[in-house]
């Protein structure tokens, strides 16, 4: 499948990194015909098929090294050959229903109760999220569980876990079956982090990553996500609104830190071999995401690091906020250059980047720098409207 050969450029408002002076040759999207989805509740006529995409501009050769769906395949590869890991991974989806007034602003339309309130259930778009279920049902998506969540409007997907690529794929497929179905009653669903600047009221989308088959693995795997957690933020939360989840006085969610069955902090471990991370929203590319969080637990492997945060668990607020001594940093741009800092000088992400066989954390770096310009040029108001819409 031949795409225009800049669709690994194009930054979320549609503008292009860097446009090709005469546009010879082409991307090329290579389908894995294994993810081909219908569903035939919603509209018979639609199919989805994932892809991984290369370059193939004119007299160069082949390049497919900027795809973040291949770096997440060989990643998983190299962690069955060469320490027969294998991962299963579990997302929670929050989101949102908007819509928009007379004046053509958005406001929120789902007001009922969350918290796993009753409430939420009776509010008069529950309807269109029991019709989303059934439709995702039917189409055999893996859906565990349903309730409200947050303080108000917000409902939440659980999706069983799944080997890495399977999750990813079907997250993507439960995102456009929200979009569909609410956009085909008048309504907005999102899941972008803050669609309202003056609510305390954030979304996430937690990642459950597992390696319940060498336990022995365990702590050098949680080392090693946590050595290079600051760094990571800058693909995990990749819009400047992210980063009002991640305030102090909000519990240990600003700095790197661990504990069991821990929701404070950004990485809680659920039982043995199985956390959640939680420092992440539905603006990520969790291809990416993923390639470079198990990448950088599988150096923590290698190198047989030590673990060196305590658990959390036992701490009140004030104590983990007082024993943090490592930061996430505080806005996406500080966050570009904690990765930027980390990649260029000390070498550690090239490495994920080598485990990846791949050039994405480079490439994403100044896609997102150039994103991030155009976004600010926007202004915020008409930013947050776009990404709503988007995301």
């Amino acid at each position: 499948m031949q795409l225009a050969p800049c669709a690994l450029n194009l930054a979320v408002e549609n503008s292009v990194l860097t446009a090709p002076t005469n546009y010879l040759g082409s991307d090329t999207g290579y389908p894995d015909w294994t993810t081909l989805r219908t569903r035939a509740l919603l509209d018979p006529l639609y199919a989805s098929v994932m892809c991984t995409i290369a370059r193939d501009h004119g007299p160069q050769p082949k390049q497919d090294n900027f795809c973040p769906r291949r770096a997440l395949k060989t990643v998983l590869s190299k962690a069955s050959q060469r320490f027969q890991l294998e991962f299963m991974i579990g997302f929670e989806v929050e989101f949102e229903v908007w819509r928009r007034n007379e004046d053509d602003k958005l406001v929120l339309h789902s007001t009922g109760l969350g918290g796993a309130a009753c409430s939420g259930l009776r509010h008069g778009c529950y309807e269109y999220v029991e019709e989303t279920m059934m439709i995702l049902l039917e189409a055999g998506v893996g859906l565990e569980a349903m309730h409200t969540e947050g303080q108000k409007g917000q409902y939440e997907f659980c999706l069983a876990p799944k080997r890495p690529m399977e999750a990813v794929d079907e997250l993507v497929f439960v995102h456009d079956t929200l979009k569909r179905v609410f956009t085909r009653h008048g309504l907005i669903v999102t899941m972008f982090p803050r669609p309202a600047a003056d609510r305390t009221q954030s979304i996430g989308q937690h990642v459950h990553i597992s390696i319940g088959n060498r336990p022995e693995l365990e702590v050098s795997f949680l080392a090693g996500i946590l050595r290079h957690l600051p760094s990571l933020i800058a693909l995990c939360l990749p819009y400047d609104m992210s980063y009002a989840r991640l305030r102090p006085g909000q519990g240990g969610s600003h700095i790197v830190a661990w504990g069991t069955q821990d929701r404070r902090v950004p990485v809680r471990k659920v039982k043995s071999c199985h956390w959640e991370l939680r420092c992440v929203d539905a603006t990520a590319n969790m291809c990416l995401v993923l390639a470079a969080t198990l990448s950088a637990g599988l150096l923590g492997c290698m190198n047989r690091e030590v673990l060196q945060f305590q658990d959390t668990s036992s701490l009140s607020e004030e104590e983990i906020i007082r024993s943090g001594d490592v930061y996430i940093p505080g806005t996406f741009e500080a966050a570009l250059d904690q990765l930027e800092r980390v990649y260029e000088s000390e070498g550690q992400f090239k490495a994920i980047e080598r485990s990846m066989e791949s050039q994405v954390i480079r490439h994403y770096l100044e896609m997102k720098r150039f994103e991030l310009s155009k976004l600010t040029q926007m202004g915020a108001d008409e930013a947050r409207s776009l990404l709503i819409e988007l995301f």
